[in-house]
């Protein structure tokens, strides 16, 4: 007796490109997919404070000024709870200096465990008795192994390749070699050397007849990399007959939830690691009729160009060919 023969299941191109957001994402999600950050739309529940949250990922993540924000919290928690300690160990636990001199008895406990917490040791506060010098002992250990982490946090923040590629606030859609082409414009923040630089563009849209299924489409692109990356590189998808926008028209692409997806990977010389940045454009964020403004300024006396990144969002109205 034979074995069954299991029938393939179809696929279909856009299946295959839904960039892994999934049926269920393309056909009920109203939102864009894709924040101007680089951010997702989607969000996982169902699971635990502990197991859905990495303190590592999030001190690497968040930015510096909330970084340093829970370092200055954490230190100052840290001693006013071992200064509460010190405190309940009774009024002759700390001896030296005079409490009214330094504000009371609290705050004479609190400069004590500073002083314990960051190996000062002046000398003028010392502890006495059992429960006064184990929690000294406790602290002094919670001291260096704060200390560690804290230091190994800050090397790994700034020894952690990051991308900062800056992308036109808009796409336009502009005249291009007696077309037309969607086109949008980046460029380097940094001073580092991005190589290899790859571009890969796609767009989401729901069905034109009504449908409730958001259909994904790779964007061939004219230049999909370039290996340098000094100044800025504009990012063109002709519309040919190819093209899955050709014959569209704005009022198409606003009812189908029209939205442009760029993913850009490229080298980081400094750190030969590969770093990776993201953007989106919905519809509305389509100027049609319009093409972007040089940004190149004339060559200085040395002879060497410059770009104005100021002005990347700089585009003047322009007639677009039927």
């Amino acid at each position: 007796m034979s074995e069954p023969v299991a029938t393939p299941v179809q696929s279909y191109p856009e299946d295959r490109n839904d960039l892994g957001f999934g049926a269920v994402v393309s056909a009920q999600s109203k939102r864009r997919l894709l924040n101007k950050n680089g951010t997702f739309n989607v969000r996982r529940v169902g699971l635990g404070l502990w197991r859905s949250q990495s303190m590592y990922h999030q001190a690497l993540s968040m930015s510096w000024p909330k970084f340093l924000g829970c370092v200055v919290a954490g230190y100052l928690a840290v001693n006013v709870v071992f200064s509460l300690l010190f405190l309940a160990c009774g009024p002759a636990a700390l001896i030296g200096a005079d409490a009214q001199q330094m504000g009371g008895s609290v705050w004479r406990a609190f400069f004590f465990s500073v002083e314990t917490f960051a190996t000062i040791g002046y000398g003028e506060i010392s502890p006495v008795g059992m429960p006064a010098h184990f929690v000294m002992v406790i602290e002094a250990l919670v001291a260096v192994m704060s200390q560690a982490l804290i230091t190994g946090l800050l090397f790994a923040r700034f020894a952690r390749p990051t991308a900062a590629i800056l992308f036109s606030s808009k796409m336009v859609v502009a005249p291009y070699r007696g077309g037309r082409g969607l086109m949008f414009r980046i460029t380097n923040l940094r001073e580092n050397q991005l190589v290899d630089v790859r571009a890969r563009v796609m767009c989401a849209a729901f069905d034109p007849d009504g449908g409730t299924t958001r259909r994904f489409r790779q964007l061939e692109l004219e230049r999909s990399e370039v290996t340098f990356f000094p100044l800025a590189w504009t990012i063109v998808h002709p519309i040919t007959p190819h093209s899955p926008l050709w014959g569209a028209t704005e009022e198409e692409l606003r009812a189908g939830d029209f939205e442009v997806l760029a993913l850009i990977s490229a080298t980081d010389e400094t750190f030969a690691q590969v770093v990776h940045a993201r953007s989106s454009y919905k519809h509305d964020e389509v100027i049609w009729g319009a093409k972007f403004e040089n940004i190149f300024n004339p060559p200085d006396a040395e002879g060497r160009l410059s770009v104005d990144v100021d002005r990347i969002d700089d585009v003047q109205r322009v007639p677009l060919p039927v």
